[in-house]
């Protein structure tokens, strides 16, 4: 994993072998001004714009700025009109805090957010996230495993452990 891009605020890595794109926010987000915010937001879309990535990860795990509506909906139009999805078939996994207002605020973003071309989970764990990524499979744990699709975001978790247990 090559580091790309780094920050107090966020690091971005490559690797060009599985062609994977990680973005991990910083503890530090705590103190990112929105304007910071915004700059470190238009760097990883230009960096993502310049890596031929099939995955994306995204951690946001340590992700501490509480984004208004406005940012909301200001990243959402970013992506929407700056990111170029050139791979078929792309995966992204955003590792998320267990924080209800964080999957509220992830919830509302993707909801604005044109990727149909990316199919999208969300992750307690980044272990998870990668096995999923790395390995196209999802290993049944006591952590939560989310789809948001349709507006909605559906609990992969109990699904897992019924499916394991009829095998």
């Amino acid at each position: 994993m090559k580091n790309i891009y780094e920050s107090s605020f966020m690091k971005i890595e490559f690797d060009e072998k599985i062609k994977l794109l990680q973005a991990t926010w910083l503890e530090n987000t705590k103190n990112i001004s929105e304007s910071q915010y915004k700059s470190e937001f238009l760097t990883y879309l230009l960096l993502a714009n310049k890596c031929p990535y099939e995955k994306v990860l995204i951690n946001e795990k340590q992700f501490k700025f509480r984004m208004g509506l406005h940012i909301q909906q200001w990243a959402s139009s970013m992506v929407n009109t700056r990111l170029i999805i050139s791979a078929k078939n792309a995966k992204m996994a955003v590792v998320y805090s267990s924080l209800a207002i964080q999957k509220v605020t992830a919830k509302k973003m993707v909801n604005e957010m044109e990727l149909q071309d990316i199919k999208t989970l969300y992750f307690e764990s980044k272990e998870d996230a990668q096995s999923w990524l790395l390995e196209g499979s999802i290993i049944p744990s006591n952590r939560k495993v989310l789809l948001f699709m349709n507006n909605e975001f559906t609990d992969f978790t109990d699904q897992l452990e019924k499916k394991v247990a009829s095998v």
